[in-house]
């Protein structure tokens, strides 16, 4: 990562995953395909490539396919 990249992500935080989204990321979303489920959780401490960063409006419209189990972090509630 380069110096502007390291300076832009340390200021402003990490962004949204979602294409087109340019707001800051407040959550960070990873799925469990085997088990059907998906985690929505606190902004990791890193970035993981295996997960997704989510901003404040794409965290309360997340949604999963039909079956699959939710399992949202207490401090996401509303």
């Amino acid at each position: 990562m380069g110096r502007a990249a390291t300076t832009l992500t340390t200021m402003h935080g990490r962004l949204c995953s979602k294409v087109g989204c340019a707001r800051e990321a407040i959550s960070t979303l990873t799925y469990d395909y085997g088990d059907q489920m998906a985690a929505l959780g606190p902004l990791g401490a890193a970035a993981d490539p295996h997960a997704h960063d989510l901003c404040a409006i794409h965290t309360e419209r997340m949604s999963v396919p039909k079956g699959w189990v939710v399992v949202r972090h207490e401090t996401l509630r509303a």
